[in-house]
């Protein structure tokens, strides 16, 4: 790991969930030296980044997403972060929409069957876009907003980002189907997400030997085996902080040895700690 994961300087950080808005979920954070884990989301990302620049890297590449830029990551779309230059860090707003949202949106927008649209770049330079979105993350985080004003205003940026920016319409990009020995493996993380499941039982599963199993995962998942379970287990934490469990059980019940352990991996990937997420999913309780 890079010296400068260690050192995060996270100056802040706040989550937003509103209760009128299931499906949508919003973060304000500036970092300085954080570097993200390799993970992905359930959800879509729009980022808006307001100051500085972040570097992702995602596909195969880096991209360099600057100042007064927005940015789409599509849902299981595996990527990692940092600064692009680590002494003057980011700051930055997302939204986070679940894909049913958006699903509902491309089906407004045309005849097509409805179904959750992809997004094939990453970087749009769309001055509306991005004044929408402003307007949306504004009534997202003021729980006392008008709600017909947020709800138009959730429409409009929706079926914008998918009529201006989606493949909707176009050649549907190339789906990466997985061998089944692949599959079979995959499936044997996600059921078993909280057990210390090694690398030999996941290769037998996959009949291939250990070293070809991780290469083969990596080339059809975009990511190793271990950061899949990783990600798998984040978004357990996720739903389970949404309940009233206590902390150190979450973390028992996502297959984490302790407390510190689910507050490492959580605000590696997510950036916040479980706590302050916590705090929003329960916020208008």
């Amino acid at each position: 790991m890079p010296r400068d994961a260690t050192k995060r300087q996270v100056s802040t950080a706040r989550y937003w969930v509103h209760p009128e808005l299931p499906g949508l979920e919003a973060q304000h954070a500036r970092y300085t030296r954080h570097t993200f884990a390799p993970h992905s989301h359930d959800a879509y990302s729009l980022v808006c980044m307001d100051q500085g620049a972040e570097a992702l890297r995602f596909q195969g590449r880096t991209v360099v997403a600057p100042e007064g830029r927005l940015l789409v990551i599509n849902p299981g779309q595996m990527h990692s972060g940092g600064a692009a230059d680590p002494g003057i860090g980011w700051t930055y707003r997302i939204l986070y929409i679940a894909p049913e949202l958006l699903a509902r949106a491309a089906e407004e927008s045309s005849s097509a069957p409805r179904r959750a649209p992809e997004f094939a770049t990453p970087l749009l330079d769309d001055a509306l876009l991005l004044r929408r979105f402003s307007q949306v993350f504004a009534t997202v985080i003021d729980a006392s907003s008008c709600r017909l004003e947020r709800d138009e205003a959730l429409c409009g940026l929706l079926v914008e980002l998918v009529r201006g920016h989606s493949t909707q319409g176009q050649e549907p990009t190339r789906v990466v189907h997985c061998a089944p020995g692949i599959r079979r493996a995959r499936a044997l993380i996600e059921a078993q997400v909280t057990r210390n499941i090694g690398l030999r039982e996941l290769a037998r599963e996959a009949r291939l030997s250990p070293w070809h199993f991780v290469r083969a995962f990596r080339a059809q998942m975009g990511q190793t085996p271990q950061v899949y379970l990783r990600c798998l287990r984040v978004r357990h934490a996720q739903r389970l902080l949404a309940t009233d469990m206590a902390m150190s059980e979450v973390a028992l019940a996502c297959g984490l040895a302790d407390q510190s352990h689910l507050v490492k991996q959580f605000t590696r990937t997510l950036g916040v700690t479980p706590g302050q997420y916590r705090a929003a999913m329960h916020a208008h309780r």
